[in-house]
C-alpha cells in the first residue's frame, strides 16, 4: 500500500459522499458559506472570500445567490456589510449538518467502534500538529458543525498573533 494513494482515495471517497449528501440546489461552497456565517454571526462580506476559496467578486455573487434563495440577509453597519442567516438558511444548514453526519456514518461504516475511535484520535493528532493562521483554520473547518466540537484540534493548531 502506498500511503499517499490511500490518503487520496480516502479524500476523494469522502468528497464524493459529502457532495452526494448536499441538500438539493446547494453546492459545497454554499454549505461552507452558510456554516461560516452561522458560526461567525455578523461576519462581513469581506471576511468570507478567503474562507470559501473565492475572489471578492465571487463571494459577492455567492452571497447574492444565497440572499435570493432567502437564506441570508445583509445589513449595513457603517461601511461594513454584515451577514446573518434567515430561518430558511438555518433550516438548510440544519439539513446539511444532518446529511453530513449521515455521510460520515456511511464513510466509516466498515470500521468497528474501536477502529473509529482510533481513526478519530489519529485525525485529531494530524490536524492539531500543523500550525496555521486563523483564516486557514476557518477554511479547514468550513463544512464542520462548529457547535459539535468540544475540543477542536484545528482550533488548537492556530498560531497566536
Amino acid at each position: 500500500m502506498h500511503e499517499s494513494n490511500l490518503w487520496v482515495a480516502w479524500t476523494l471517497r469522502s468528497h464524493d459522499i459529502l457532495t452526494g449528501a448536499l441538500p438539493s440546489g446547494l453546492g459545497l461552497r454554499d454549505a461552507a458559506a452558510l456554516t461560516l456565517i452561522e458560526s461567525h454571526p455578523g461576519c462581513s462580506v469581506d471576511w468570507l472570500p478567503a474562507r470559501v476559496g473565492l475572489t471578492q467578486s465571487g463571494a459577492v455573487r455567492l452571497v447574492d445567490r444565497l440572499e435570493s434563495l432567502g437564506y441570508l440577509a445583509r445589513t449595513r453597519a457603517g461601511r461594513t456589510v454584515r451577514l446573518s442567516l434567515l430561518p430558511a438558511g438555518q433550516d438548510a444548514l440544519r439539513e446539511w449538518n444532518q446529511a453530513r453526519e449521515a455521510a460520515g456514518e456511511e464513510a466509516l461504516s466498515g470500521l468497528s467502534p474501536a477502529q473509529r475511535e482510533q481513526l478519530t484520535a489519529l485525525l485529531g493528532l494530524a490536524l492539531s500538529s500543523t500550525q496555521r493562521r486563523r483564516v486557514e483554520a476557518d477554511t479547514t473547518c468550513r463544512l464542520c458543525d462548529w457547535s459539535a466540537c468540544r475540543t477542536c484540534p484545528v482550533d488548537a493548531s492556530v498560531e497566536e498573533p
